[in-house]
């Protein structure tokens, strides 16, 4: 009886044991899916994100171009292995560290998060674009690759008004030439005719706006007397306080915003085939850029400088207003995008590819020889570009215009200070465009060269296959600094132009920019000459080439075609 007593109760604990095993188990299984009901939930929750919110967040960057190059080869829905593909290809998953914001073996095949990409993208603009912010006279940009979003003659520009350079001012005076009115909130109130106003009358808040509207006639920025300084604008402005002053919006509808482009950025007196080429150029580059989001603190497109388009700086005449008119609605794509219609004032004979920005795609961007009867020539060699550059040749379609050739006489002995300054800023802002090294090759901070005596020589370091200067060696006593880049090379020479003239001897104004890459150093007994040609960057299409094709009987479409390979005008809105 005591062994069966003992044998039961050892049965009786086995089954305890079981049963307590059993139970275990299935509170592991319930906690677990449980858990992955709590995930699931969280992920429907939160949206995953697509190839598109990649491609948005990655806008700040300016690497669109290869940004979709490397989305198109990935599939949807976009993983956390596809978002790794993507920053090593961008050589930013060190800088990045992505295995901070998720457990990356469990998360990486499910789809990338909204928040983690933001996260990453934030990190991102904090180690390269917030020092990216020092502006320069020129800044070129990429363009946005995304479809033509939906503009027609009803859309709005948005343009920040510069305020002698800078985004606000502590005061702004204002009026116009028929009377208006000023609404903040629900209040409105009119003003007469040439009645000035100061934005500090307003008694704006920081964060508050006011709307000045006219219904008859357009409205003008004055200086503190009451004098205008600026021509007439059509739409209404937005005047905003913030905590650094004021700042004043042009709210202008699209074609109207045309006409105060094409005047400031083309001669009026052109041909009328230039002037509509030039027209649907403007149109397609604020097309791009309204689908960008540049001055979001500014609820601005653009402002009105070279940054973008120059903008309201000459009256349009009647030719510039039939040039907008009869192109209304048309702008330029390849494929389903819109183009980034790059222009600029004169090529030395030939334009350039995207070669000296190093940019990759954009294959609507090459080389053309601005002359029918002449091939395109290799000017990547030092000896063949001097000798191409000595010449003028009357055929090309540039010949007219003075900056076709131009020769520049360098100060540099007595501008040292200003040349610490400016390699300072670029090193500041753009790192990768300056290397500092001693004598001995060593790479050492820029804050050394103060110390390193006068500059010795300039050497050109390498050349594109249109002329164009890629890289500049300034060889100082005791160290060299190699500098890349169109438009820090032409600020680092154009602080130091003494005399500019132009390709008929007339001197002309320096503006503190060399007027192109394109040229060649010739030192002299007393100093440095550099000899050149063109005014601006040197790609897609040349303005007074175009004209010179306009006067040789080409359309505006033929122009464009020429200067833009594989591209469709396309009407947008508006009849042809």
């Amino acid at each position: 009886m005591r062994n069966m007593r003992k044998k039961n109760v050892s049965d009786y604990n086995q089954v305890v044991l079981v049963c307590l095993f059993i139970t275990c188990v299935a509170l592991v299984i319930a906690i677990f899916f449980a858990s992955r009901h709590i995930e699931t939930m969280g992920e429907a929750v939160e949206q995953g994100a697509t190839k598109q919110d990649v491609a948005n967040a990655f806008a700040v960057l300016h690497q669109n171009e290869a940004v979709r190059q490397i989305l198109e080869t990935q599939s949807e829905p976009y993983t956390y292995q596809n978002y790794r593909e993507l920053l090593e290809a961008l050589h930013l998953w060190d800088a990045v560290n992505m295995e901070e914001l998720c457990d990356w073996e469990s998360c990486s095949k499910t789809q990338l998060s909204k928040s983690h990409l933001q996260e990453s993208v934030g990190r991102i603009e904090e180690l390269f674009v917030t020092s990216a912010q020092v502006e320069l006279p020129i800044q070129e940009e990429l363009p946005v690759v995304a479809p033509v979003p939906a503009v027609d003659e009803n859309t709005q520009v948005r343009v920040l008004l510069l305020q002698d350079g800078a985004h606000t001012a502590s005061d702004i005076s204002f009026s116009a030439n028929a009377s208006y009115t000023i609404e903040i909130g629900e209040t409105i109130k009119t003003k007469k005719k040439k009645k000035v106003l100061q934005a500090s009358q307003l008694k704006l808040d920081v964060g508050q706006t006011a709307k000045v509207c006219t219904e008859q006639g357009e409205l003008y920025l004055t200086d503190e007397n009451g004098e205008r300084k600026t021509l007439g604008y059509k739409g209404y402005f937005e005047i905003t306080r913030y905590e650094d002053g004021y700042a004043v919006v042009n709210v202008v509808p699209i074609e109207h915003y045309l006409y105060g482009v094409v005047q400031s950025e083309m001669p009026a007196y052109f041909e009328l085939e230039a002037l509509r080429a030039q027209a649907i150029c403007a149109r397609t580059y604020i097309v791009s850029e309204l689908s960008q989001d540049h001055y979001p603190e500014y609820q601005a497109d653009v402002d009105d400088s070279v940054r973008f388009q120059v903008y309201n700086q000459a009256a349009p005449d009647e030719h510039v207003i039939e040039a907008v008119d009869s192109t209304r609605g048309q702008i330029l794509k390849s494929g389903e995008e819109s183009i980034y219609a790059y222009f600029f004032s004169t090529s030395h004979g030939m334009t350039s590819n995207r070669e000296i920005w190093e940019m990759s795609g954009l294959d609507y961007l090459h080389c053309v020889r601005e002359n029918a009867q002449t091939q395109i020539v290799d000017l990547s060699q030092e000896e063949v570009f001097r000798a191409y550059i000595r010449e003028q040749n009357e055929a090309d379609y540039d010949y007219e215009s003075g900056y076709y050739r131009w020769k520049a006489l360098l100060d540099i002995e007595t501008r040292t200070e200003a040349t610490y300054e400016i390699l300072e800023q670029i090193a500041l802002s753009h790192p990768e465009a300056v290397v500092v090294k001693t004598t001995d090759g060593e790479e050492v901070q820029i804050q050394t060269l103060r110390e390193w005596g006068d500059i010795r020589q300039l050497k050109v370091t390498g050349r594109s296959t249109s002329g164009a200067v890629l890289g500049v060696q300034i060889i100082f006593e005791e160290g060299i600094v190699e500098l890349v880049n169109e438009s820090y090379i032409r600020q680092l020479f154009g602080a130091w132009i003494q005399t500019l003239q132009d390709k008929d001897g007339e001197m002309l104004e320096t503006g503190n920019y060399l007027p192109s890459v394109y040229f060649y150093i010739q030192p002299i007994k007393d100093g440095i000459v550099l000899f050149g040609g063109g005014l601006g960057h040197g790609i897609g299409m040349s303005q007074y080439g175009a004209n010179g094709m306009a006067k040789n009987g080409a359309s505006a479409e033929e122009i464009l075609m020429y200067y833009y390979t594989n591209v469709t005008i396309h009407q947008l809105y508006g009849e042809k």
